[in-house]
């Protein structure tokens, strides 16, 4: 994560698809298909996609949306608590770029007296699930300390690896560094806890150079979010991938 990092974050809607389904508690003899209206919204970084102009940088919302008609359209469901997380579900699970993801389903004429019945979840409220990496060789341990009281202040740590001593891989000619993880949760969009990381490095005195294998007093690397590995050096890592597999199992590396 570069110093220059700046997102350029743009929302992409999805309004008022019209689908028909089972809702609720089904008589197969005697019930109809219901009407549900569903919209769905969310953000990301959309700067290669504005700079280059070219559909592989852009979010796939067409596919996204025929993914929702293909399990919502005449399929059956109790609650349209649990179809409105089935979307977001399906949504959050089609990149990690994704944030601030927001869902609506609607149930026309549900109720007597009433126009609609809705669900709505907004992402901003959800906690997201990461796994942080921290390295450092210079007074490691004391930078280590103020770096995880700095997270704690927009975020909670679950849990933590060991913190190991290793040998530079990249540049030898420097002190070994201490290197660990925790398993973070927060409600900080992607983009936002890229951020918040890299002010916590210039907190901390961290002054890059054209040598970003040089000695630092800390760095905080997103290793993964919500599922998704967002480190693409984590494998020339082999501590990394340990810790990865110590503190979110399930992910595949």
């Amino acid at each position: 994560m570069g110093s220059n990092y700046n997102p350029k974050l743009s929302i992409v809607r999805v309004e008022n698809l019209r689908l028909r389904a089972f809702i609720g508690f089904i008589d197969w003899e005697t019930e109809k298909l219901q009407d549900v209206i569903i919209s769905y919204s969310f953000k990301y970084d959309t700067s290669m996609a504005s700079e280059t102009d070219d559909v592989k940088h852009a979010v796939d919302y067409k596919k996204i949306t025929k993914g929702v008609i293909d399990f919502v359209d005449h399929k059956s469901f109790h609650l349209i608590e649990a179809l409105a997380e089935k979307i977001y579900d399906h949504i959050q699970t089609s990149g990690a770029p994704l944030q601030d993801i927001y869902v609506k389903v609607e149930k026309p004429n549900a109720l007597r007296f009433a126009d609609n019945v809705m669900v709505q979840i907004d992402g901003t409220d959800r906690y997201n699930t990461s796994v942080i990496a921290l390295g450092s060789n210079i007074n490691s341990e004391e930078n280590f300390n103020k770096a995880l009281d700095h997270l704690q202040q927009f975020g909670f740590i679950m849990q933590r690896s060991a913190f190991i001593k290793t040998k530079p891989l990249k540049f030898e000619d420097q002190p070994e560094f201490l290197n660990g993880a925790i398993l973070f949760h927060t409600k900080k969009s992607l983009s936002e806890l890229k951020m918040h990381l890299k002010q916590i490095e210039a907190l901390l005195g961290r002054v890059r150079t054209e040598n970003k294998n040089a000695p630092r007093e800390i760095d905080l690397d997103v290793t993964t979010y919500n599922g998704f590995v967002i480190d693409e050096d984590v494998a020339e890592f082999p501590f990394l991938i340990d810790f990865v597999q110590q503190l979110q199992p399930e992910i595949k590396l």
